[in-house]
């Protein structure tokens, strides 16, 4: 019996609706033997859409090229590029015009939420991205942000894609990251001061409750480790 497959080529061809159902089919086994070979099986299963009875009847060479693709896609994910616009349904789509110049309440949404990123992706993918109200010269304005939109959010949760999802997520984490190593460089230079001031009263509080240099320049040195790591 012939059974079309559709692989997907690039993450575009995946929704965040289909990865999520893959994410947390894949969450029980992390840990164990069985992990990475249900990192490729599964994501047959779920992002190529192979029932389990047509896998379990595959030809190993045929098993053997699809896995060898889903790896290979598998593995780009860390390499998805910022997507600054997208069209969707009626709406154009763009992404923040000066994530450094973010609002308060936008930053500390999107830090809550991404505590569990790929769960909340749907969340803080509709605060990264919102509705183009104005177009000009290759410049945009975006509608303003006035906490979450659960309609943005139930629309993106079944139609946006990965390539979307992993390019924004990506930017930002690392971005936070890059924030913390700033504001513990500040820190750690602040502390060294007052470390340094002669008689200082707030020099023998510090030292009274063990802070030093040392310690907070190993944990900015743990954290610009960390920052080099992939962020999916």
């Amino acid at each position: 019996m012939e059974v079309e497959i559709t692989i997907p080529e690039n993450w575009n061809d995946v929704s965040l609706e289909q990865y999520i159902k893959y994410y947390k089919s894949i969450k029980p086994y992390e840990g164990t033997e069985d992990f990475q070979i249900k990192i490729v099986e599964n994501a047959m299963y779920y992002l190529c859409g192979i029932e389990a009875d047509i896998l379990n009847r595959l030809n190993i060479e045929t098993y053997n090229q699809i896995m060898s693709q889903m790896t290979a896609l598998l593995g780009s994910a860390k390499d998805q590029k910022l997507i600054l616009t997208f069209e969707l349904g009626d709406s154009k789509y763009g992404f923040i015009n000066s994530i450094d110049q973010m609002s308060y309440g936008e930053y500390i949404d999107l830090v809550t939420y991404s505590k569990d990123v790929y769960e909340n992706a749907s969340i803080m993918c509709s605060i990264l991205y919102r509705p183009i109200t104005e177009e000009r010269k290759g410049k945009y304005l975006l509608s303003e942000y006035k906490g979450t939109n659960q309609e943005q959010v139930e629309l993106f949760s079944k139609k946006i894609t990965m390539d979307i999802v992993f390019g924004s997520l990506s930017f930002f984490l690392n971005l936070q990251k890059d924030l913390l190593i700033s504001t513990l460089t500040y820190t750690t230079q602040e502390i060294t001061n007052i470390l340094k001031t002669p008689n200082s009263t707030a020099a023998q509080i510090l030292a009274e409750n063990g802070v030093c240099t040392e310690q907070l320049q190993l944990l900015q040195e743990m954290i610009q480790q960390s920052s080099t790591q992939s962020p999916d």
